[in-house]
């Protein structure tokens, strides 16, 4: 950025404004962060509710290495202030046919139980596949077992692969930001929580000042701004079911994949079709299962909807509260015995929340990177795009690295 960067404004205080913020701390910038909420975190809020705590943001797994990067620089250890928990088995899906797979942190034990299953063919194949994910190859080059596919393939219908982290932040996906705030504040970065930016003035081609809802002009040399709503339509959304009370399945992993039966025709139903899925495949996920501040006994119910583009669905209607019940049902003749009965907390986040958020037609993880950038216009404007790297590439941005 060709101009002075003495003061940095950073509005929203998610992952990525937090990550630039420490980036251009460590660069000695003096730096603010203005978050409408009233706390850290962005979409990676938490909610606590009857005794219960829940991560109300995208079910996301945060690789550990990923948070280390911006404590590192302003000479922080990750272990001082996130404690991890291993998650052995990482997943563990469940087919249609009865069986089930578990996928381990190790990968020649998912191997062995991968041919144990499939054969030794798709297990040689996965061992290949691991070689190769970085670079976004089609499943179908590697398998050809059912079962296989689907587990590996799963990351397309859910816009995210719950195969990414053999981790869990002890305290949430929300401990990570609360983490890296803490951090920036020991760094002496401003974090003004409750300030909710609604206008800028401009002299020529720069910014110079921003206005808050609470009638504050705030003045910087360069300010990073977030993506805003307009994004690419591709990708499924979610309706997430958190729910807290008495019920235990003493058989499941702390993430469990439950396929329906028509794999081919759920994906096009939900990714082409803009159709809810006719036998659902449904992530299930079991917070307490492995971190006990969560509460007694905690479920987080992902299942992959239709975006806001493809099936405007009124999910502020009576429909969800129906969905949703056949969700749980669903689920209940799966193998969740007396699921509902035993639940005394419900939450329910819907398409319609995930817009109502700033997620671009209510899908919470887009299939496409939208990278940090230079404002095409102000010439000390950056429009950081979501999550962690880009709040470095931000800073870059503004450094002028």
């Amino acid at each position: 950025m060709a101009t002075r960067t003495n003061h940095v404004i950073v509005v929203g205080a998610g992952l990525s404004g937090l990550a630039c913020a420490l980036y251009l701390s460590s660069t000695g910038r003096e730096v603010t962060v203005l978050e409408q909420r009233g706390m850290p975190g962005g979409r990676h809020g938490t909610l606590e509710l009857d005794g219960f705590r829940f991560d109300t943001g995208p079910a996301l797994p945060l690789p550990p290495e990923a948070i280390a990067a911006p404590l590192h620089a302003v000479g922080e250890r990750l272990r001082d202030w996130i404690e991890f928990l291993p998650l052995d088995p990482i997943c563990r899906a469940y087919y249609p046919d009865g069986t089930s797979l578990d996928v381990s942190s190790d990968p020649h034990r998912t191997a062995a139980a991968i041919g144990a299953l499939c054969g030794g063919r798709e297990a040689r194949a996965y061992l290949r596949y691991l070689k190769a994910a970085a670079y976004r190859v089609p499943v179908e080059m590697f398998f050809n077992d059912p079962r296989t596919l689907r587990l590996f393939g799963s990351a397309l219908l859910f816009g995210f692969s719950v195969l990414g982290s053999p981790w869990h932040p002890r305290g949430g996906i929300h401990a990570v930001p609360r983490a890296l705030a803490m951090v920036a504040e020991k760094r002496g970065v401003n974090l003004r929580f409750d300030s909710r930016v609604h206008a800028w003035e401009t002299r020529g081609n720069r910014v110079t000042a921003v206005h808050t809802t609470e009638g504050e002009r705030l003045t910087a040399d360069a300010f990073i701004f977030p993506a805003g709503r307009v994004g690419p339509a591709k990708g499924p959304s979610h309706l997430v079911i958190h729910l807290g009370g008495q019920a235990s399945y003493e058989k499941i992993a702390h993430h469990n994949l439950h396929f329906g039966k028509p794999w081919i025709r759920s994906t096009h139903q939900v990714l082409v079709r803009g159709e809810l899925m006719s036998d659902p495949t449904v992530l299930v996920s079991n917070p307490s299962r492995t971190d006990p501040t969560a509460g007694r006994h905690t479920y987080q119910v992902v299942v992959p909807v239709p975006n806001l583009k493809s099936a405007p669905l009124d999910w502020d209607g009576p429909a969800t509260r129906a969905y949703s019940g056949e969700i749980l049902a669903t689920l209940e003749a799966r193998g969740y015995l007396d699921l509902g009965v035993g639940l005394t907390t419900s939450y329910v986040v819907t398409p319609a929340d995930w817009s109502r958020q700033g997620m671009p037609y209510g899908i919470p993880h887009s299939p496409t990177k939208r990278p940090s950038r230079l404002h095409s216009a102000l010439g000390n404007v950056v429009i950081a795009g979501p999550g962690l790297d880009a709040g470095r590439t931000a800073a870059e941005k503004v450094v002028g690295v």
